[in-house]
């Protein structure tokens, strides 16, 4: 099974709106794919989903990290080396995915996604991952 990254741009679009995003959060309920995230993604993840723009309640909030956690393979981020120049706070997703051995990013982030491939982990769409997963 192909282990992947999601930045938290994808969870959180995949959990809220319908869209490739969403269509990559079913690929993986259904088992097509393991999704890794780490301590550091669902956190952001969290405090994302918290914002006012998105009216969740508290419940609603906890609801849907509680999915992500399930829906994860949470590795720990032990790596240390920078990448991102741009925004540093990036690194995380690539630490997660080299840490958790996962080859694919997907990401909406254009600072990612301008890299491409970093350490032979491939930073793709979501429309570039549904196609190569032959969804679309």
């Amino acid at each position: 099974m192909i282990r992947v990254v999601f930045d938290t741009n994808i969870l959180i679009s995949g959990v809220l709106y319908s869209g490739k995003p969403s269509r990559l959060i079913d690929v993986a309920v259904e088992g097509e794919i393991e999704l890794v995230s780490s301590v550091e993604i669902i956190q952001e993840f969290n405090a994302v989903i918290s914002r006012p723009k998105f009216h969740l309640s508290k419940e609603e909030q906890q609801l849907f990290t509680n999915f992500i956690i399930r829906l994860s393979t949470i590795v720990a981020t032990k790596s240390k080396f920078k990448v991102v120049k741009q925004d540093p706070d990036d690194d995380m997703v690539i630490l997660s995915a080299f840490d958790g051995r996962a080859p694919y990013i997907v990401s909406g982030d254009p600072h990612l996604l301008g890299l491409k491939e970093v350490l032979g982990i491939r930073i793709l769409t979501a429309n570039q991952m549904l196609k190569m997963l032959g969804k679309i």
